[in-house]
């Protein structure tokens, strides 16, 4: 969803990413990989494609083609999530997506040229992003280690592949 919806400051700093690369495609793959990922752990998965809705918003006071504030569905969703979903898998998606979230955006200020205005280092500053990034590792740790280093070890996994097609 990141690369989907950062198109433009791909482009602008020539990286050519998933959805540049499938252009069109980018979606009926995704929805086809997040089937099979709901078909061996439903609540996960959801709870992660939430958590990176939820954390890609941000706070942002931005109006939204629903007519609601990035804020505002932050907070529906947040709320859908902690009473539908369980809600311990959920604090720990929303923990390790904002741990990748806050690594990513870390290393994009550092090497493109153009960022995208709600990179979390515009916000917090650098050291307020490697804190809040090491607590919301250790959150997440402290939840699910095993399930943290799963993730973590597949987004190297995704990242580098990226990188290989490049």
């Amino acid at each position: 969803m990141d690369d989907y919806l950062d198109q433009e400051i791909d482009r602008l700093n020539e990286r050519e990413t998933l959805a540049i690369k499938l252009q069109r495609g980018i979606v009926p793959y995704t929805l086809l990989l997040f089937s099979f990922a709901i078909l061996i752990n439903y609540q996960l998965s959801i709870s992660l494609f939430w958590a990176s809705y939820i954390i890609g918003m941000g706070v942002s006071n931005n109006s939204l083609p629903t007519g609601l504030r990035a804020y505002q569905e932050v907070l529906i969703m947040l709320g859908l999530g902690f009473l539908v979903l369980q809600w311990k898998i959920f604090l720990f998606a929303l923990a390790i997506i904002l741990f990748i979230q806050l690594v990513d955006d870390f290393i994009d200020f550092h090497l493109e040229d153009y960022i995208n205005r709600d990179n979390f280092v515009n916000y917090l500053g650098e050291w307020g992003t490697v804190l809040l990034a090491i607590s919301s590792l250790v959150i997440a740790l402290q939840i699910d280690w095993k399930t943290s280093l799963i993730v973590m070890i597949i987004t190297l996994i995704v990242v580098r592949l990226l990188q290989m097609n490049n």
